[in-house]
């Protein structure tokens, strides 16, 4: 995790998955809940996951690692899946919440792959997501 990333603190409407991305509930705007498939986010759940109830720390802005659920190139901009894992933000009715931004090995970077944990670059909560063009 960088330094360069802002997080929050939280409660968990619902059990969280560490390195997965969050949403606000929909009916308590003081719980955290499992982001949906193209939904907006409010972060991404780090490092531990949380059960109902318990504490969650959430990263918000900045560099986050979060579990990717298909292919992305370096740069590629990023939505959630049914699981809260990052995908391609590919149709205009996913929210962009960021882009993968690999950490060059060797002056190079990489795809991240199906099943990987990658670094992100998260937009900020505060309107920076749109939806993806068509």
């Amino acid at each position: 995790m960088s330094d360069k990333t802002t997080t929050i603190l939280g409660v968990a409407g619902a059990a969280l998955t560490a390195y997965r991305f969050v949403a606000v509930d929909g009916t308590d705007n003081e719980r955290l809940d499992p982001c949906g498939d193209g939904a907006r986010a409010l972060g991404v759940a780090v490092a531990a996951s949380a059960a109902a109830g318990d504490e969650a720390l959430v990263a918000i802005e900045g560099y986050a690692l979060v579990d990717f659920g298909g292919t992305c190139e370096p740069y590629d901009e990023v939505a959630s899946d049914a699981n809260g894992k990052a995908i391609l933000a590919d149709t205009e009715d996913d929210f962009i919440l960021g882009y993968y931004a690999p950490e060059p090995v060797d002056g190079a970077v990489s795809n991240v792959g199906d099943g990987e944990r990658g670094r992100i670059v998260l937009y900020s909560y505060k309107g920076n997501q749109v939806p993806a063009a068509p």
